[in-house]
């Protein structure tokens, strides 16, 4: 029994290292390394939970089982990232067998089979997920997605309203930002508000989509106030200001763009052309 102990301990070590690298290596967008570190961990997770199984010891067993549930799933959302959709697919119609009412399970589905093409497939898949988690903004703005892809910008500007009104459970769900360019809002005290950059942005395009470029361009605000470093946002509404006339703004999203994604071109050329512009106003003012 202590042989086994200390098997199991080195074992549990071991996973819990290769799913912590999985989970680094997924945040630095470096998907082949992560799963195949997520590999790892489903590995030794499972290989506990048959020791267990072996030992009588089914709760235990039960327990890593999930562990390996989990580390699948990472699997299946780095093969998602690498383009590797079928297999993605693969990956979690297995895990939704083992369990059926995961809402993450089915929005990761919805994901995959609206990477697919399959966009009805995708609309039923996050349905599936908001039934089992109502109040998920994140799918609700998936699912809007998929109409906007679908070339239904209405139907999709009150899906990401309805996923604007959602109040997040998850802390991961919620950011502490501190404004950062002058068309946000004066108040410098730290704020707590839903991280719903991506539904702004989502909006934004639908509104585009609409011909509505004001409204489009307030979207794009909301989505830089939720989140300064939201780089689709930088791009486009960089892009939108520039229409406006607005080049120092621009200038702002386009230097910022640049920080965070260095030797960008397209940030380059932005930042460049906002330069020109200003220059070109403080000339025919002299």
């Amino acid at each position: 029994m202590a042989k086994m102990a200390k098997t199991l301990k080195t074992l549990e070590k071991a996973a819990e290292e290769s799913s912590g690298k999985g989970r680094v290596f997924f945040e630095m967008d470096k998907y082949e390394e992560a799963l195949e570190a997520y590999g790892e961990a489903a590995e030794t997770w499972k290989e506990m939970a048959d020791l267990l199984f072996e030992n009588g010891k089914e709760e235990s067993a039960n327990t890593f089982l999930g562990k390996v549930f989990e580390a699948e799933s990472g699997c299946g959302m780095a093969l998602f990232k690498l383009g590797k959709y079928e297999e993605a697919l693969e990956v979690v119609d297995k895990a939704l067998e083992l369990n059926p009412d995961s809402p993450t399970e089915w929005s990761n589905r919805g994901f995959v089979l609206s990477a697919l093409g399959r966009n009805e497939e995708a609309l039923e898949a996050f349905d599936k997920a908001l039934s089992l988690d109502p109040e998920s903004p994140k799918t609700m703005t998936s699912k809007g997605v998929v109409y906007f892809r679908m070339g239904f910008p209405e139907r999709a500007l009150e899906v990401f309203e309805e996923a604007l009104k959602m109040e997040p459970k998850k802390a991961s769900d919620w950011a502490c930002k501190l404004p950062r360019f002058s068309f946000f809002s004066r108040n410098k005290a730290p704020l707590m508000r839903p991280d719903n950059a991506e539904t702004w942005y989502w909006k934004a395009k639908a509104y585009l989509e609409l011909g509505e470029r004001e409204k489009a361009l307030e979207a794009y605000k909301h989505s830089l106030e939720s989140d300064p470093d939201h780089l689709n946002s930088l791009f486009s509404g960089g892009g939108l200001l520039c229409e406006f006339g607005e080049y120092r703004e621009a200038f702002k999203c386009y230097a910022r763009a640049l920080k965070l994604s260095p030797g960008n071109e397209a940030a380059r050329k932005g930042k460049e052309f906002c330069e020109e512009k200003i220059n070109e106003k403080l000339e025919d003012e002299k």
